[in-house]
């Protein structure tokens, strides 16, 4: 394995129920009208074994805040009522493991993170202490035999720990897929269309999805207080409007 590698595994196979997931808790952020109108999140792919890996386009996509006291890692976990975890590698033979429960708790173990985190204002994960400097779990539950195994790997090079900790949510050798990993589906995000008013102030306005969605008794009361326009049938001379008599040839 040769550079970075990150990755963010849901106890969750539904790709579907994870895009709502990640729509919803990203609806709560505030995003600038630079941001692009479909802002790709990452690859995803689900296993056998219940789990799906999230492979981020974008660096500490999910250890970002987006301006809310929380971690997109810990919301995500919340809304969906289920843990997950990430994992970071590095060349120099750093691992760092990053839980999240159900509950929105929180736990770092292994190397220290230093990384600057875009539009999060911190230079590093402030308030995140390291809870051991060993890579281990201790929110999530996992057998005592999984626990030695991963205790035994510590001492060994970071890509065999870090393919094991891939291997338990059923993607034994996600460090090997580079950039190229086989996807069943994409993480996207639409964000509100801010558009700037001559007053200097933002305004959310709809997308088109969402003026074309409107319920049906809106669109009744719509059609009922809409009045048709008819054309007269003779002006005031009696002669028939251009626009009511037969087109010409």
């Amino acid at each position: 394995m040769t550079g970075w590698r990150q990755a963010v595994f849901v106890r969750q196979r539904r790709i579907d129920v994870i895009q709502r997931a990640l729509s919803k808790i990203l609806d709560d952020e505030s995003w600038s009208p630079a941001t692009p109108r479909r802002l790709r999140i990452g690859s995803a792919d689900a296993s056998s074994r219940g789990w799906t890996m999230i492979a981020p386009e974008l660096a500490n996509f999910f250890l970002d805040r987006g301006g809310t006291d929380e971690r997109r890692l810990c919301r995500l976990a919340r809304e969906l009522h289920c843990p997950s975890y990430e994992i970071d590698v590095r060349d120099s033979g750093a691992i760092t493991l990053i839980e999240a429960s159900e509950h929105g708790r929180m736990r770092l173990s292994g190397s220290p993170m230093h990384l600057v985190i875009a539009g999060a204002g911190d230079a590093e994960l402030a308030g995140l202490e390291l809870s051991s400097t060993v890579a281990s779990f201790g929110l999530l539950v996992f057998p005592d035999d999984i626990r030695e195994r991963i205790a035994a790997l510590t001492a060994g090079p970071a890509p065999a720990l870090a393919d094991y900790l891939g291997a338990l949510a059923g993607f034994p050798g996600w460090t090997r897929h580079g950039d190229d990993a086989i996807a069943a589906g994409e993480l996207v995000y639409e964000p509100p269309r801010i558009v700037i008013r001559a007053n200097g102030r933002p305004s959310v306005r709809a997308t088109t999805e969402e003026l074309m969605a409107m319920p049906p008794e809106t669109r009744e009361a719509t059609a009922r207080t809409t009045q048709r326009v008819a054309l007269p049938a003779h002006d005031r001379r009696g002669r028939r409007p251009r626009s009511a008599s037969r087109p010409r040839r």
